[in-house]
């Protein structure tokens, strides 16, 4: 055989070995900044979706260094921790290193239907973790959270905006992206996952493939109406376990309000 047509074929397999063995494990660091309001004030948040996580291991590792790092004031948790095989204790391993002065929030993926893990609740409590599910909270100043239950597989209330004053400046957090579609006129910045980022994807034409929930928000910043949203390639993978251009993510945001 020649050698042209040897390294030809190789190619495929050595994207595969890379996009299994390798890019699944090598953890992108983002950093953002943006206004919300102009009061001269800002925190640092950090943007977890879609750990899919067993126990901590290499990629795991590298998350909790980053957040130790960065020391961000707040952490949001945009659903989907669970994954097939997972265990309330590998769980808590991974969630209890998760510590910021403002709080750690989380809210329900659809995997938290698909995959329930039935001492979530208990879990959450003692790593001092706030299910905002569906629930909105005061931050500090005129900043305001509303965390909403999963447009794929759950239900978000919607009328939990209702409660927040006038005024205010709203972070929203969410899972799946396509429910920007309903609050983009009810929040100033939102936080969604879900898409994995497509896990693979092709230079210049984008992922392969998104989930349903997805739509066209399938990874970094989109723009609707007032309101911006971040859209991270997250940690886990689904489905299959390989990526390729399309690295595991955690983001770190500057919020000028």
């Amino acid at each position: 055989m020649k050698k042209p047509k040897i390294i030809f074929l190789l190619i495929p397999v050595l994207i595969l070995v890379y996009s299994i063995c390798f890019e699944p494990y090598q953890l992108e660091i983002s950093f953002h900044e943006l206004e919300i309001g102009t009061k001269g004030k800002n925190i640092i948040a950090a943007h977890i979706t879609d750990l899919h996580t067993s126990s901590v291991g290499t990629l795991e590792l590298k998350l909790i260094d980053s957040i130790l790092t960065t020391k961000p004031d707040i952490i949001f948790i945009t659903g989907d921790i669970a994954t097939p095989g997972g265990t309330v204790e590998g769980y808590m391993h991974v969630l209890s290193q998760f510590h910021a002065p403002l709080g750690v929030y989380f809210v329900q993926g659809n995997w938290e239907y698909w995959e329930p893990i039935k001492e979530l609740s208990d879990i959450l409590k003692k790593t001092n973790i706030v299910d905002l599910t569906n629930k909105i909270v005061h931050i500090k100043d005129d900043l305001w959270l509303a965390g909403l239950d999963d447009e794929l597989a759950g239900s978000p209330e919607l009328d939990i905006y209702e409660s927040i004053p006038k005024n205010a400046k709203i972070i929203s957090i969410f899972h799946s992206p396509t429910l920007f579609n309903s609050i983009n006129n009810k929040t100033d910045l939102a936080f969604a996952g879900h898409s994995h980022g497509g896990q693979i994807r092709f230079p210049f034409i984008g992922p392969l493939w998104t989930p349903e929930g997805t739509g066209s928000y399938d990874s970094g910043w989109f723009q609707e109406e007032r309101a911006r949203m971040y859209v991270s390639r997250g940690l886990g993978n689904s489905i299959l376990p390989i990526r390729f251009n399309c690295k595991p993510e955690i983001a770190f945001i500057k919020i000028n309000y």
